[in-house]
């Protein structure tokens, strides 16, 4: 009896060591991890990730989190630098609570990235990455925002229609994203009978444009479609406007940053461009006038992908603790693909058969005086 006594009290013992597991183990925050350029040139983006990613964990939380649990955005600096995206995709894959990742801000940073964090089936939700390849890496990969592709019409659409732009000088930063974008918009606009009077790379790190500058201004263009980055292109439309105040400027979305314009010092004035995010939208008000109160700025369309790609994400595993099903890498990329429609801030979301999300809308914005008023 004595020896029975001893295994039932040991029997309780592991039991209740078993239920104090379980408990803690519910009680463990869920991790996701975010990483995008949050210092170097481009750090004014990985500001709107981080803002709007912390945002969006902030209001789950005090809702009550996932299943009781809380939300923790682990956050990586990648500098907008290809081989650090690769690194901190292999810190994110070694750590086991690290359930999904956001990120990164570039094609060319998630695409590093991506077959990492495939191989640690980690489901990888890049807001801002275009490129047509990065959901090629693998089924881990999905986007929040437009395909290069799908922005093409969009672009051409404004160069030529709304700007009325015959004779085109395109100036493309020497990115994956960039050169894809200019071998595409040169194709299309050479198509519909427009003439591309001048295809050339802005080199990464150039500080002094006016070589280029002097090209633009001998190919006699109506106008220069900018597909580069703000911080590049804020000191080219200054050297520009110095060489030639009136010639007609259209871009990317990439410009829509409040930093474009005081970087550029004036020289952004005019310059137009289509936008897949509009803060006016019914879907968006309310998502814009929290983010405004909170730092004291509209979201753009980074604010506003990187907001979708956590509710992407959470919804996931929601659904997952509502079935009763574990939360665990494979299930929430999963759970992902197969979600129904949700009602974002950017629109509606859902994965049909790949990593891309349906078509979306888009207007166009032009920038006046500090700030961004819509172009029709």
């Amino acid at each position: 009896m004595k020896g029975s006594g001893f295994l039932i009290g040991a029997a309780i013992a592991v039991a209740l060591n078993a239920g104090a597991h379980v408990a803690a183990k519910a009680a463990e925050p869920i991790v996701i991890g975010l990483f995008g350029p949050m210092s170097g040139e481009r750090s004014a983006l990985g500001a709107r990730f981080k803002e709007a990613a912390t945002m969006f964990a902030d209001d789950l939380n005090q809702a009550g989190g996932i299943a009781g649990r809380s939300i923790e955005i682990k956050i990586e600096d990648s500098r907008g630098n290809p081989r650090e995206a690769a690194t901190l995709a292999q810190k994110f894959a070694q750590d086991p609570a690290v359930l999904a990742v956001v990120g990164g801000q570039t094609s060319t940073e998630s695409m590093a990235a991506g077959p990492i964090l495939a191989e640690a089936k980690l489901a990888q939700v890049a807001p801002t990455a275009g490129h047509p390849d990065y959901v090629k890496i693998s089924p881990y990969q999905f986007r929040t925002t437009p395909t290069h592709a799908s922005m093409v019409q969009p672009h051409v659409d404004m160069l030529m229609k709304k700007l009325g732009m015959k004779k085109i000088a395109i100036v493309y930063f020497k990115d994956d994203w960039g050169m894809v974008t200019n071998t595409m918009m040169s194709k299309r606009l050479k198509e519909l009978g427009a003439e591309v009077v001048l295809s050339e790379a802005m080199i990464p790190e150039t500080r002094d444009f006016r070589p280029l500058i002097t090209k633009i201004r001998a190919a006699a263009p109506d106008g220069v479609f900018l597909v580069s980055h703000y911080a590049e292109s804020a000191l080219f439309m200054q050297q520009l406007r110095q060489a030639d105040p009136k010639l007609k400027v259209a871009g990317t979305d990439t410009l829509n940053d409040p930093k474009f314009i005081e970087l550029a010092s004036g020289a952004a004035e005019g310059v137009v461009m289509p936008t897949p995010f509009l803060a006016s939208a019914p879907e968006a008000v309310k998502f814009a006038k929290a983010y405004e109160a909170k730092f004291g700025k509209e979201p753009n369309y980074y604010s506003a992908f990187t907001w979708d790609a956590m509710l992407i994400v959470t919804s996931a595993m929601k659904d997952l603790a509502a079935a009763g099903k574990p939360i665990t890498r494979q299930a929430v990329r999963d759970q992902i693909a197969a979600a129904a429609p949700l009602k974002g801030v950017s629109g509606s979301l859902k994965y049909e058969g790949s990593g891309d999300l349906g078509e979306r809308q888009i207007n166009y914005i032009v920038v006046k005086g500090k700030g961004y008023e819509p172009f029709n």
